[in-house]
C-alpha cells in the first residue's frame, strides 16, 4: 500500500497546527523576557516543546 504523491490535508493541518505552535511560543516568549514573567517564559517554553513533538512524532 503505497502512498499517495503530495500530500493530504490531514498533512497541511498538522504542518499548520506546529507553525501556530511555534508563533506562539515566539510571542510567549517575547513577552515574558518584556515583562520580566517567569510563567510566560514557561508556558511559551512548553508550546515550543509540543511543537517539536509534534514535528518529531507526525513526519509526513
Amino acid at each position: 500500500m503505497s502512498r499517495p504523491e503530495g500530500r493530504l490535508p490531514f498533512d497541511h493541518r498538522v504542518r499548520r497546527a506546529s507553525v501556530a505552535l511555534a508563533g506562539g511560543a515566539l510571542l510567549t516568549t517575547a513577552l515574558g523576557l518584556t515583562l520580566d514573567s517567569m510563567w510566560l517564559l514557561g508556558a511559551g517554553a512548553w508550546l515550543l516543546i509540543a511543537a517539536v513533538l509534534l514535528e518529531l512524532i507526525y513526519r509526513p
